[in-house]
């Protein structure tokens, strides 16, 4: 494909995917990380990912191993996160994470993402893609860097400048170069450490995050029995899905891209009733969870959460 004929194309594919609900979209090459590998080795022996084990290594640094063949990654940002759905903001309820409240992003992101593939192919019949939403072994914070969206934070999450960090990221791996944005080189996070501060388990270092430490991880992840430090946070804090302190007290989150109402912040009873009536059986459980993010999480392992917070109840 001509030079010309590469930027057009670039052009309709992101207008194609602004068209899908993404706020923001960008075009990163698909060379591997090099630079990060030193520092993924190191996060890898030190045992960060053992609770994680369907973490690569090897493919998270180099996208060809996800899609043979990739040479571009578009790039979308996708904000969630909306002004009238705080966590525990109800009396006596408990906190579930904002990405949590609508139905399962992997589910929305995918479908956007392939109908955005399909309409290019249909374009290109012989143009390669994957689509990768969260559950493919890529670095997508460093994508989006590396496709201008904005920089990683020290919570190691993506800051899309004024648009804060409350979105999800999409990722559509072509096999076709297309002409790539500019990456985000400034770091706009300065001296400020309040994401670190906040963090009730000290999971938390400049940009580099420790699962073993991480409320999301035992409430989400793992039905692994959590340490002291973060069995006591679970008590303390009533985050018993996910865990946003970081990202409550940003500064680049006063005035973030809003999320669609229609899709983040269904009236579940999840987030407004009293912590008290959490204990539910599995029959309300799955129906109260069902469509959404939090299905991942089975009804026992809810259960053995909600025992860890007293103080909740």
């Amino acid at each position: 494909m001509d030079p010309a004929a590469a930027e057009s194309f670039k052009v309709w594919l992101a207008q194609a995917a602004l068209a899908q609900g993404f706020a923001r979209v960008g075009f990163a090459s698909c060379e591997p990380f090099h630079g990060e590998r030193a520092r993924l080795e190191a996060w890898f022996a030190e045992g960060r990912a053992g609770l994680l084990p369907y973490l690569r290594p090897e493919a998270m640094l180099d996208p060809v191993l996800v899609l043979p063949g990739a040479a571009t990654a578009l790039v979308g940002f996708f904000p969630y996160a909306r002004p009238q759905a705080i966590p525990g903001a109800a009396a006596d309820s408990l906190k579930v994470s904002r990405y949590l409240w609508g139905p399962d992003y992997h589910r929305i992101l995918k479908a956007r993402l392939k109908a955005v593939l399909a309409q290019a192919q249909e374009r290109l019949p012989h143009l390669g893609g994957r689509v990768c939403v969260d559950t493919a072994p890529l670095l997508e914070r460093q994508l989006a860097v590396r496709a201008g969206l904005g920089w990683q934070g020290k919570h190691t999450l993506l800051i899309a400048g004024k648009g804060g960090s409350w979105g999800f990221l999409g990722v559509l791996l072509l096999d076709l170069a297309l002409p790539a944005d500019r990456p985000f080189a400034a770091d706009h996070c300065g001296n400020c450490t309040l994401c670190l501060d906040a963090c009730p388990t000290a999971a938390l270092r400049p940009f580099q995050l420790d699962p073993n430490l991480c409320l999301t991880t035992y409430t989400v992840e793992t039905e692994a029995e959590p340490p002291a430090p973060v069995a006591r946070a679970l008590a303390e804090t009533g985050w018993a899905a996910g865990c946003d302190r970081c990202q409550e007290v940003c500064p680049w989150n006063r005035a973030p891209l809003w999320g669609d109402p229609a899709l983040w912040g269904g009236a579940s009873p999840l987030h407004t009733q009293p912590g008290a009536r959490a204990r539910m059986g599995v029959a309300r459980w799955q129906s109260l969870t069902r469509g959404t993010a939090l299905r991942r999480v089975r009804h026992r392992h809810w259960l053995a959460t909600l025992g860890r917070i007293q103080g909740s109840f």
